[in-house]
């Protein structure tokens, strides 16, 4: 037996070479991610990468439809089985349509100094898949986003900024962004009142999720309270004020379950409609209640709801925000924006 082996010995390191490449590939899939058709580069689609640009100057931000993804740095996090909320990383979401942003940081001590890095939760937003990559950071992202900006200045990113550490001191936070901010401060939109589309263009809308002690210029107050309770309500969606004259509703049930955040998910998109004076933002994600989620599948179901949905044209759904979003989901929404699906 022994000398069997030996003489087949390459043959048999070939198919361990093999069998370890098989595992690595199943252990890596994205299970339950709806997979892109040819439909994404139609010719009755706005491009992805500047589907802004036909929208009128004088349209308000808050009446139009906009796709968003939740935890949106969350590709690459320990471990992936429950926190992984995205496939694409930032940069990639955004050639792909994706306009608002679900951006979670927490203070980080680096050799360069405290830096704002990217967490989902406890987990650390990193760069690879490997469990010892390097952590993403704020200024890395924004570079992106300038670039994309650069190169695409009939666009506008919504920037959603939550402190995810309740440890972190608030001004510290504060001012740690604002470093990042005032490096390049014409490139931001920092006031607290819903803008058109001529305003932004080419900029980024700066959206608070953050206690603001600096009494400083902090963009849309966006800070719901929290609506992690697994009880359903007869109204999933709350609505609050944004200045003196502006609304908010929000629909951020995340622990329901997948039937019961589907339902949560159309009660919004049918009964509360965003207009020149009204966010609106409505979820999709969810952790189906469950102590140990995996978001992929619950994506996986609740996607294919939303692609499966009669969006109609020249209608404003405001901002959808999901997990694992794809460019044929992002093009579904965005669409709407629009009097008829084909219009060039």
């Amino acid at each position: 037996m022994i000398n069997f082996f030996k003489e087949h010995k390459d043959r048999w390191l070939a198919s361990l070479i093999v069998l370890i490449l098989l595992i690595v590939c199943f252990a890596n899939a994205d299970s339950g991610e709806i997979r892109e058709a040819a439909i994404t580069d139609s010719k009755h689609y706005k491009p992805t990468a500047e589907w802004m640009r036909d929208i009128a100057d004088d349209t308000y931000l808050s009446s139009i439809s906009i796709p968003g993804t939740h935890d949106s740095a969350a590709r690459y996090v320990f471990p992936g089985y429950s926190l992984r909320t995205q496939k694409m990383t930032i940069a990639d979401q955004l050639t792909s349509g994706y306009r608002y942003l679900d951006i979670r940081l927490a203070i980080e001590n680096t050799r360069e100094g405290k830096r704002l890095g990217f967490v989902h939760n406890l987990g650390k937003c990193r760069k690879s898949k490997f469990i010892f990559s390097k952590q993403i950071y704020l200024d890395e992202v924004l570079d992106q986003i300038y670039a994309f900006l650069k190169a695409h200045p009939s666009e506008t990113v919504l920037f959603c900024v939550k402190d995810e550490n309740s440890n972190d001191k608030a001004d510290e936070f504060e001012r740690l962004l604002f470093n990042e901010i005032d490096k390049k401060p014409s490139d931001w939109y920092l006031d607290d009142t819903i803008p058109k589309l001529s305003s932004v263009r080419g900029r980024i809308v700066l959206l608070r999720r953050f206690s603001n002690p600096l009494a400083k210029s902090a963009g849309l107050d966006f800070s719901w309270e929290d609506q992690g309770s697994s009880q359903v309500v007869d109204l999933p969606y709350v609505n609050y004020p944004i200045g003196d004259n502006a609304t908010l509703w929000v629909q951020d049930r995340y622990r329901y379950t997948v039937a019961e955040k589907e339902d949560a998910f159309i009660d919004m998109l049918e009964n509360v409609q965003p207009d020149d004076s009204t966010f609106t933002l409505n979820f999709l994600s969810t952790t189906n209640g469950s102590g140990i989620s995996h978001p992929a599948s619950y994506a996986s179901l609740l996607n294919e709801k939303l692609m499966g949905i009669d969006l109609h044209p020249n209608t404003s759904y405001g901002i959808i925000v999901v997990d694992f979003g794809t460019r044929q989901l992002a093009q579904h929404i965005y669409m709407t924006n629009y009097k008829t699906a084909n219009q060039q």
